[in-house]
């Protein structure tokens, strides 16, 4: 399956002169990790296969690729990252979810910030929606602070093309460095690193990814996201920046006619309640 359009030019044109230094990872290699249900749809598959192909042209080195199938993610997620780890199959591994489209431009701006000292864990950025699959689903960044019992905070609005400090996020585009999993197997010896945390309602239910990450602070490493680096999340439509942009500034209007209406003036974005519990 080829590989389309400008994803096997050089990438190196949308990067800074000051940040072309920093990319280089001449001898690092990277493998490409998911999980799924034993399906994975065709664009996931093109986009994988497209990116890996144009990788090289642009100073990547995709060594393996990984795929652990089943219905329990919390031990797929393990199943891979300790195969990955301990099998030595690469330097990084970044993760990614099966209805995902993973495109070389989110890649590279991931693999040109990413740092095995300084920032040896990098999201990119998604969207999602807790809302029934619909015509208008509310889409917010998969990215997050963590405000502990009073649930998470979605990063909202989403900062253009920054990198940024977060608490959690998913793991539908993640790029992770082997030192992580080293650091935490120190300080978190014999844990699994993704098991779900079950409450006595559906509220207090904490999914594996959210438990990964808190367990990651604890071992003192701290979750970066790059906000340039946007893939396409595949449900009923695709989720991506495009809607994310157009559903906001909707209602944005929205809530400035009613203000006007009201004799209000409007100022700033609409924002709505951010919390949110997992």
């Amino acid at each position: 399956m080829p590989c389309r359009g400008r994803q096997y030019q050089r990438l190196d044109i949308y990067l800074s002169k000051e940040s072309k230094g920093t990319m280089v990872k001449e001898n690092e290699t990277l493998t490409i990790g998911w999980c799924d249900n034993g399906l994975t749809d065709g664009k996931f598959a093109e986009a994988v296969l497209g990116v890996t192909l144009a990788a090289p042209n642009n100073g990547m080195k995709v060594s393996h690729s990984l795929r652990v199938a089943g219905n329990q993610i919390g031990r797929q997620r393990q199943r891979l990252l300790n195969h990955w780890y301990d099998s030595n199959l690469s330097d990084w591994l970044l993760w990614i979810d099966s209805d995902i489209v993973l495109t070389l431009d989110a890649l590279y701006l991931l693999w040109n910030v990413a740092d095995a000292e300084k920032y040896p864990i990098v999201s990119g950025v998604y969207f999602i929606s807790k809302e029934p699959e619909g015509e208008l689903m509310r889409p917010f960044p998969c990215i997050f602070k963590d405000l502990g019992d009073e649930g998470i905070q979605y990063l909202h609005p989403l900062p253009e093309m920054e990198l940024v400090e977060c608490d959690l996020a998913g793991f539908g585009i993640l790029l992770m460095h082997r030192s992580v999993v080293e650091k935490m197997r120190k300080e978190l010896p014999d844990q699994s690193f993704f098991a779900e945390e079950m409450g006595t309602t559906d509220d207090k239910f904490v999914g594996e990814d959210i438990v990964f990450f808190r367990k990651m602070k604890k071992a003192g490493i701290q979750l970066h996201a790059h906000t340039g680096a946007l893939v396409q999340h595949m449900k009923r439509f695709s989720l991506d920046f495009g809607y994310y942009a157009m559903y906001w500034s909707m209602e944005h209007l929205k809530n400035k006619v009613k203000q006007e209406q009201t004799g209000k003036t409007s100022g700033g974005l609409y924002l709505p309640n951010q919390k949110k519990r997992r």
